[in-house]
């Protein structure tokens, strides 16, 4: 459950989470703010990953998938920006 990660200390960024939040003006705090304020809008239980969205402290709408498969950190696989086209209000896919 994706839950769980809510306990752990560390974070690791992929390299392609890093390209993306560089590319998207994205920081290391707003991340962190959307991953301790945000909600889960997807669950990937299979591979053990989530969609995380909150809007930053600057109001900016953001999604992070993070990966809870390492018992004592949490990897985040990537972030970006979500498109009004492909969104509901940001949390439901449009069909």
């Amino acid at each position: 459950m994706c839950y769980r990660w809510v306990i752990r200390t560390y974070f690791n960024f992929y390299f392609h989470a890093f390209q993306e939040s560089l590319k998207d003006g994205i920081t290391g705090d707003d991340v962190l703010h959307v991953i301790e304020h945000g909600e889960i809008v997807e669950e990937y239980t299979d591979r053990e990953r989530c969609l995380i969205f909150a809007s930053t402290r600057d109001h900016v709408p953001l999604h992070i998938v993070v990966d809870y498969s390492c018992e004592d950190e949490l990897h985040v696989v990537t972030t970006y920006i979500p498109g009004r086209r492909e969104w509901i209000a940001y949390r439901k896919r449009q069909r």
